[in-house]
């Protein structure tokens, strides 16, 4: 079975397009689950209208099932709303954030 640190790091080569930041690093993963009968991620946009939301959940199944997961459900969700405090501090220097 994946380990939830498999799974972040497999999510970690999902990138923003709009923005050049992997969505671990942005904040976007809300739930990270996996069981024995799969795996679950929920994620958020940074807004509810997100063009690229069916990309980055799209990619995101992919490279969590390029790294071994059998049974993959990425859902995105309409909330909570994304904020830039959920960003890291390596995504926040890479946009011109404060701290």
């Amino acid at each position: 079975m994946i380990s939830e640190a498999q799974i972040q790091e497999a999510l970690r080569g999902v990138i923003d397009p709009d923005v050049g930041v992997n969505i671990v690093d942005l904040g976007l993963v809300e739930r990270v689950d996996a069981a024995p009968e799969g795996v679950y991620v929920d994620l958020i946009m940074t807004t509810p209208a997100c063009p690229q939301s069916a990309y980055i959940r799209d990619e995101a199944e992919r490279r969590i099932k390029a790294a071994g997961a059998a049974a993959v459900s990425v859902e995105v969700l309409d909330s909570p709303f994304w904020e830039p405090s959920r960003m890291s501090a390596s995504a926040k220097k890479i946009m011109g954030w404060p701290g």
